[in-house]
């Protein structure tokens, strides 16, 4: 419990940025660790009520279903790596090792949020964001192949090179500014 004067733990902290970012209970008690009880409290302290109730998204189709979708699901990823790996290998005092996804996930989420000008703006929630990175964290790593057991990857354009995040059967895929005419995609 927060006393006056006292600093808030990282876990805390973690929870009030994904709290104030429109992030669901489970997904706030998943990345924080925080107790039920102060999650509740959080919430009402935060933004005057409780979390929103219903299960979360899981469909990892979703994101190939728009172009912009799997662009805006690739960048997350990349940026996810990228603050992960920076993490990683910086030297911070206090910070335990499991810590980093959390920190990584709380620091894309927010970073994303500014990109598109507020949490409104975002194509991707925070709930899905999860679901995504859960995915591919799960392989270890984010890379080419991603996990193995997911229906998704992330690729690049065949033309152009965009990363995008693309069915896992395809072998060879093209943006929307490159397709071939009359061909949606190509499939493996």
């Amino acid at each position: 419990m927060l006393t006056v004067g006292s600093q808030p733990t990282l876990n805390e902290r973690i929870a009030r940025v994904l709290i104030q970012s429109g992030t669901r209970r489970p997904v706030v008690k998943s990345m924080s660790r925080v107790p039920d009880p102060k999650i509740d409290q959080m919430y009402t302290q935060e933004i005057g009520r409780n979390s929103t109730s219903g299960q979360l998204p899981s469909s990892l189709e979703w994101f190939t279903k728009t172009h912009r979708i799997q662009m805006h699901a690739a960048f997350l990823l990349l940026a996810y790596r990228r603050i992960h790996k920076s993490l990683r290998s910086g030297t911070f005092e206090g910070m335990m090792p499991d810590s980093i996804p959390r920190i990584a996930f709380t620091r894309t989420l927010t970073w994303y949020h500014e990109i598109c000008g507020g949490q409104d703006n975002a194509i991707i929630s925070s709930q899905r964001l999860y679901t995504l990175i859960r995915t591919f964290a799960d392989a270890q790593s984010i890379n080419q192949r991603g996990n193995e057991a997911a229906e998704i990857k992330l690729h690049h354009c065949a033309t152009c090179k965009l990363p995008l995040i693309v069915p896992r059967h395809y072998t060879e895929y093209h943006c929307a500014e490159h397709k071939p005419k009359g061909r949606r995609s190509t499939k493996g």
